[in-house]
């Protein structure tokens, strides 16, 4: 499905691409990065793959700390 910019739901698109391209640049797996934050690599999946499945700013926090990235990094491109 789809999402266009004019729905909320856009911003989980963005980010989710986001934490992708962070997670590639670091040269980590889905499953590595699910270790590494301790959470399932089916979430990490689902995240990335634009299933729009909601996480918490703590998420992104929790994401940002241990591969050491500022949290703007994750809205970049996000109009």
């Amino acid at each position: 499905m789809k999402i266009s910019e004019n729905n909320n739901k856009y911003i989980y698109v963005i980010v989710g691409k986001n934490i992708k391209r962070i997670r590639k640049a670091k040269g980590l797996t889905q499953v590595q990065l699910a270790d590494l934050i301790q959470y399932n690599e089916g979430t990490i999946a689902n995240i990335e793959n634009n299933s729009f499945q909601t996480f918490s700013l703590e998420f992104l926090y929790i994401i940002s700390k241990k591969l050491n990235v500022p949290m703007e990094e994750f809205f970049k491109d996000l109009h």
